[in-house]
């Protein structure tokens, strides 16, 4: 009976398991175009994610949007030109998906030279689009580890449309 006791016991003492990630390949060409209008230049595509979960891409004058689960209807990008990287990071919490983690690579201007920012966004699910919780400067050398503990620390309870997201960029 003393050694249950023990077992429960070093059971509780244990550390929770860490979260991981997945990797997977943004990659237009493997994508499904779900929208194009012309006139405005802007396209949507549906691309395969990560355990069914799918992404969404949107494009509009030369800059790009990111959605994971279902498409928020909402523009989540920077103001210069940028593009989307081609990798996508799943957070995940006991292999179950909980953000997403993606660079934008942002062309120079005449203001400021090319530079790349992290982007952390929750994963839309039962109706709910997910949305960024955090901005982060992707020149820091520990950009993508403070990428994951934002995803970790604020992903489950972040509450899009209420909440404001980290390091919000101009």
């Amino acid at each position: 009976m003393a050694w249950i006791m023990l077992a429960s016991l070093a059971a509780a003492q244990a550390p929770a398991s860490p979260n991981t990630s997945v990797y997977t390949d943004l990659d237009i060409r493997r994508c499904r175009e779900i929208e194009h209008i012309a006139e405005g230049s802007s396209t949507r595509w549906r691309c395969p994610g990560h355990a069914g979960i799918p992404l969404f891409i949107s494009s509009g004058d030369d800059r790009y949007d990111l959605d994971a689960g279902i498409d928020n209807g909402e523009w989540n990008s920077l103001s210069n030109f940028n593009i989307v990287a081609p990798r996508v990071e799943w957070r995940l919490r006991r292999g179950r998906p909980l953000a997403i983690i993606y660079r934008f690579l942002v062309s120079a201007s005449e203001s400021t030279s090319a530079y790349s920012r992290l982007a952390v966004a929750t994963i839309g699910r039962r109706g709910r689009p997910g949305c960024v919780i955090a901005w982060i400067d992707g020149g820091r050398p520990t950009a993508n580890a403070d990428a994951r503990a934002a995803a970790d620390r604020r992903a489950e309870r972040f509450r899009c449309g209420v909440d404001r997201a980290e390091g919000e960029p101009d």
